[in-house]
């Protein structure tokens, strides 16, 4: 049946059957592709698609967030502002501080750059909420060693960096340094967190990948879509990492 349709329905015949399903592992010919919507140079959105619903990628960070959450608890320290610290946390923190390069930021109660910030207290934070930020960090490894030291033994660092990702076209432009992999992050954890208990996690597949560089919104991608997994196309790389209770 699958041949005979591929051999007589026309090409936009077969992208309308594998949309609604009826040919779910179709894979078209070469030079055959039908690129529809993805086919042009431009993306849909410059804004991450925060102007068509919101990012595609804070559905797998909120989420990790959310799986998270019972670490989310005591003295935070997150960067910018603590919405997250807060949000996930509620109740169970009882200190938020927020670090930020920027002192006219009136949520800050640190200011200073992470990787090279000794005014932030030794063995202080029971948590450590650092969502999409190390990518912006030159020195990033600076980064992570603060995170070590100025979390409690046995506090946790909740990380999230991107893999698969547009370039900022605004604020952080100049200063986008990096995109990470799950062996990247395995390897500066374990580095960083000697001893430490580290989970690193991707999320993504091409489908999700491809729309969100092209600025989709997350309304705009179906749940399934966003479920599948596959790990040669990282969108989102999460990184849970307890400091040692004995140093």
């Amino acid at each position: 049946m699958k041949s005979q349709i591929k051999k007589y329905t026309p090409a936009f015949g077969l992208r309308f059957l594998q949309r609604n399903g009826f040919l779910k592992n179709y894979t078209p010919e070469v030079n055959k592709v039908v690129p529809g919507d993805f086919g042009q140079v431009k993306p849909f959105s410059t804004q991450f698609g925060y102007d068509r619903g919101g990012p595609v990628d804070r559905y797998y960070i909120e989420n990790f967030l959310r799986a998270e959450a019972g670490v989310i608890k005591g003295r935070t320290l997150e960067i910018g502002d603590n919405e997250y610290s807060l949000g996930f946390g509620r109740a169970k923190v009882t200190q938020s501080d927020v670090l930020h390069i920027d002192e006219t930021n009136p949520k800050a109660t640190f200011i200073g750059d992470i990787s090279n910030a000794p005014q932030l207290p030794d063995n202080s934070f029971d948590c450590i909420v650092l969502t999409q930020t190390l990518h912006l960090i030159y020195d990033f490894k600076g980064a992570l060693q603060t995170c070590h030291r100025i979390l409690k033994p046995g506090g946790t660092l909740l990380l999230t960096v991107p893999g698969i990702t547009p370039i900022d076209h605004g604020e952080w432009k100049d200063i986008w340094y990096w995109s990470f992999t799950d062996k990247a992050m395995n390897r500066l954890m374990d580095e960083s967190f000697p001893k430490g208990d580290v989970q690193v996690n991707t999320f993504g597949n091409v489908y999700v990948a491809t729309a969100f560089l092209y600025g989709m919104g997350l309304p705009e991608v179906p749940k399934h879509q966003l479920d599948h997994h596959d790990p040669h196309f990282q969108v989102i790389i999460t990184v849970k990492a307890t400091k040692a209770a004995v140093q």
